[in-house]
């Protein structure tokens, strides 16, 4: 029974979601990699729960001064156990029209994308 669990576990990629889940469940399957998801897309992802916003606050300041290994051991041990829905703020649909406006001035004008905003603004 643990060998197949061990084989379906290995089969997954490891993704920023991996390491969100061991904060979230406690279950410590995979050693952080500070390459596959940094400490501070961890941190704005937690930072999206009003429940830890604080606790986020908190080590914020120190993001740039530990390692990043020590941080994400305190989110490990600080968060509190259970399951978590935390939905990523999206753009709008105004700001969608913009972007792709944008974009094609750009290739329309063959210029870059500041002159573009620049020139969207005056017209």
């Amino acid at each position: 029974m643990y060998e197949k669990w061990v084989h379906i576990m290995a089969d997954k990629p490891v993704n920023i979601f991996t390491f969100l889940n061991q904060i979230y469940y406690k279950k410590y399957d995979h050693d952080y990699d500070p390459k596959v998801a940094s400490i501070y897309m961890i941190s704005v992802w937690l930072s999206h729960d009003s429940k830890l916003i604080d606790m986020v606050n908190s080590i914020n300041e120190s993001i740039f001064r530990l390692p990043p290994k020590a941080i994400y051991e305190y989110f490990f041990h600080q968060v509190p156990k259970g399951k978590r829905y935390i939905k990523w703020v999206k753009k709008d649909k105004e700001d969608v029209k913009k972007d792709k406006v944008i974009k094609e001035l750009m290739q329309e004008k063959n210029i870059s994308k500041k002159e573009a905003m620049i020139y969207l603004k005056m017209i």
